[in-house]
């Protein structure tokens, strides 16, 4: 079995954080994002290879982050710099499973953190020897309008996907962690071809949602619902869910002097925090804040504010 991690956006969502940085190597309670999937990707045996797939900008950054790993992980690299020439998830996915092994796939979005056991996904899923969607139960059906959306009957098999609907006819959401047996790869290459001339290339390989939608009106797709954790960490407000939900206290990691300092606040090592007021934020490192007032937001590495009142924003020096 071969897995394959989804690291190539851009995370524009999050910028000027991201805009010369992974988000997959943001760290997340003590470790990168990605670190959370890789740990226990690498003591699966029948996982003999995990790809992680990137884009050019992020090469250098990705390569020194898996040269200190197990030699499982091989970095592939989209051929493309900026947003606008992106492959997508999808074409993310494409790229590697059509140029190499004929295997199993293990598929995973490289900024998602998940609760649930990989090992009962990969029995429940290799059992039924068919594609096979993690989808997480959420609270209410408020919540699901801002989700993919799945519904399936008592045996688990997906019979609709709908992208935020208005009206949800259940409350499970689609998450990026998919199977793919080897027997059902010609999907990938029946899906392009189904889509070619009817939309641009660009439009059928961005969207996971678009190709979930398509398989299960033609194939036996699964779903396997867990409860626990997930958070998927493309926004500001993401980003710091998730570490409201994995951080039981506060990370000062940084030094922190003469401040009022209330919850779900990480300050990373080597910051400086001097008669400051912190409030459900992040400050990446080698950053320093004085006189200033940070909540509800993210500050990125290497800046520094003074008397400043930041609220709901993200801000780093260039």
């Amino acid at each position: 079995m071969k897995a394959l991690i989804l690291a190539g956006g851009h995370a524009t969502r999050l910028w000027p954080v991201t805009k010369n940085r992974a988000k997959p190597l943001l760290p997340l309670a003590g470790k990168p994002i990605l670190s959370h999937i890789l740990d226990e990707l690498e003591d699966m045996d029948e996982v003999k290879k995990i790809y992680v797939t990137t884009n050019q900008k992020f090469e250098d950054e990705f390569q020194d982050f898996l040269s200190h790993r197990s030699d499982k992980n091989k970095l592939i690299i989209e051929d493309q710099e900026s947003e606008e020439e992106k492959l997508g998830a999808l074409g993310g996915i494409v790229n590697v499973i059509e140029n190499r092994e004929r295997d199993d796939y293990l598929v995973i979005g490289g900024d998602n953190y998940y609760s649930f056991d990989l090992d009962d996904f990969l029995n429940f899923s290799k059992k039924l020897g068919a594609v096979t969607n993690a989808c997480y139960e959420l609270e209410d059906m408020e919540e699901a309008k801002n989700y993919g959306i799945v519904s399936f009957g008592e045996d688990k098999k997906i019979n609709d996907f709908r992208e935020k609907p208005e009206e949800p006819e259940s409350k499970t959401a689609s998450t990026a962690c998919y199977f793919f047996p080897k027997e059902k790869l010609d999907l990938f290459e029946k899906y392009q071809d189904y889509w070619e001339g009817k939309k641009p290339r660009s439009e059928y390989l961005d969207s996971p949602g678009t190709l979930l939608q398509w398989i299960v009106k033609r194939y036996d797709c699964y779903a396997y619902p867990f409860t626990g954790k997930w958070m998927d960490i493309g926004t500001r407000r993401g980003y710091l869910r998730a570490m409201r939900e994995l951080e039981e206290e506060n990370r000062l990691e940084g030094l922190v002097e003469d401040s009022r300092v209330v919850e779900n606040v990480t300050v990373l090592d080597g910051c400086r925090v001097i008669n400051s007021e912190l409030e459900n934020c992040i400050v990446l490192g080698g950053s320093e804040v004085k006189d200033s007032i940070i909540k509800n937001s993210i500050v990125g590495s290497r800046t520094n504010l003074e008397g400043k009142d930041l609220r709901n924003g993200i801000v780093k020096s260039l």
